[in-house]
């Protein structure tokens, strides 16, 4: 006899699930980051910010270019006090 297993699922439909995230443009990365810098007005570290908009799906590889991107377009301001950057 053929044993069954119908509560496994195909690995075909796991891999189209995991794939059907729409990868985010750097403009809309961008969006995310101002997002969350406007909603909350408040002062971030890098790794604070990095945190937060890691959670809002940004893949956290790309975020300090994009961050970096909107310090240079003085969009963020960038402070050092201390041995840390502050962001805002």
């Amino acid at each position: 006899s053929e044993a069954t297993f119908d509560h496994c699922q195909p690995l075909s439909t796991s891999a189209a699930i995991m794939g059907a995230t729409k990868r985010m443009s750097a403009e809309e990365k961008r969006k995310v980051i101002l997002g969350i810098y406007h909603k909350t007005k408040q002062v971030y570290t890098e790794k604070e910010i990095t945190a937060l908009v890691a959670k809002a799906g940004v893949n956290v590889n790309s975020i300090p270019d994009v961050h970096q991107s909107l310090i240079d377009d003085n969009l963020v301001e960038k402070e050092k006090i201390g041995g840390s950057n502050y962001f805002w």
